[in-house]
């Protein structure tokens, strides 16, 4: 494509662009079988007029809790298909074998330095399931640990904030415990989940977790894998970040059993 060289140029595009705007506004969406569907469930802004009791009902409750979920079940299903889809391995597992579960993922990809952040479950089980690993922890300090991160380490194991069923992505909040390079430097990224933190919707993660009342220098979504086609439109993995996503789906919705009753 030709560069712009000059205002007159720029001129021209944009009037062409302005003249092509249709000349009435374009109607409103219909989002009544979205709205009926159980993937909108936790989205408030709704008129029951529009919307039917029911469904208000529902988003009322909105989703992410055990004791509120209409059909957890659903959700896992939602959420497993849709990240799987965008190439992501999914592995659901009960509270007391996720680490172990960790662990052999890890080795069956033959990683032997890892990377975490503070760990989100008791430090011992996290320092045996790491056991015999180079294992790089963050110690609050990014640029020591940079050349490292980018040159030695496999693997990077961290822990998602929530997961969203309707995408299968992950919301992650980098921060002091857990830096943001740590899930866009490795070759690999192990991401844990929990199942009482998996909402329905966008918006249903984003009423749950109001992130504007502590606002984060970083609020990360991750939906499969790095990938890009800008190269002659040839679909590749890993050019931006790690070339494989693996969540582990802990099923924590009635303890470490993980069983409802």
């Amino acid at each position: 494509m030709k560069p712009v060289s000059s205002p007159t140029e720029r001129e021209s595009i944009l009037g062409r662009l302005r003249a092509a705007q249709p000349r009435h506004p374009l109607p409103q969406p219909d989002l009544s079988d979205y709205l009926r569907g159980p993937f909108a469930a936790g989205v408030l802004q709704i008129d029951p007029a529009s919307a039917g009791d029911a469904v208000a009902s529902r988003a009322q409750v909105g989703n992410g809790t055990v004791s509120n979920r209409s059909n957890s079940e659903a959700l896992i299903a939602q959420f497993e298909g849709a990240a799987r889809g965008w190439r992501a391995e999914v592995h659901r597992v009960i509270p007391a074998h996720c680490m172990a579960a960790v662990r052999a993922l890890l080795q069956d990809k033959k990683c032997k330095a890892i990377a975490t952040g503070s760990p989100p479950m008791p430090p011992t089980e996290w320092d045996v399931a790491f056991d015999g690993f180079d294992h790089l922890r963050f110690d609050g300090s990014t640029n020591a640990w940079k050349p490292t991160l980018f040159d030695a380490i496999d693997a990077s194991v961290t822990l998602a904030v929530a997961a969203i069923a309707d995408t299968g992505s992950l919301v992650l909040i980098p921060g002091p415990h857990e830096p943001r390079s740590l899930s866009l430097v490795p070759p690999i990224h192990v991401a844990l989940a929990r199942v009482s933190t998996l909402f329905a919707s966008l918006a249903a993660a984003m009423q749950a977790l109001a992130p504007q009342s502590d606002m984060p220098t970083n609020f990360l979504l991750v939906t499969g894998p790095s990938k890009t086609a800008d190269i002659q439109q040839t679909l590749a993995y890993g050019a931006h970040g790690p070339k494989e996503l693996i969540i582990v789906l802990i099923d924590d919705r009635d303890g470490p059993t993980g069983v409802q009753s």
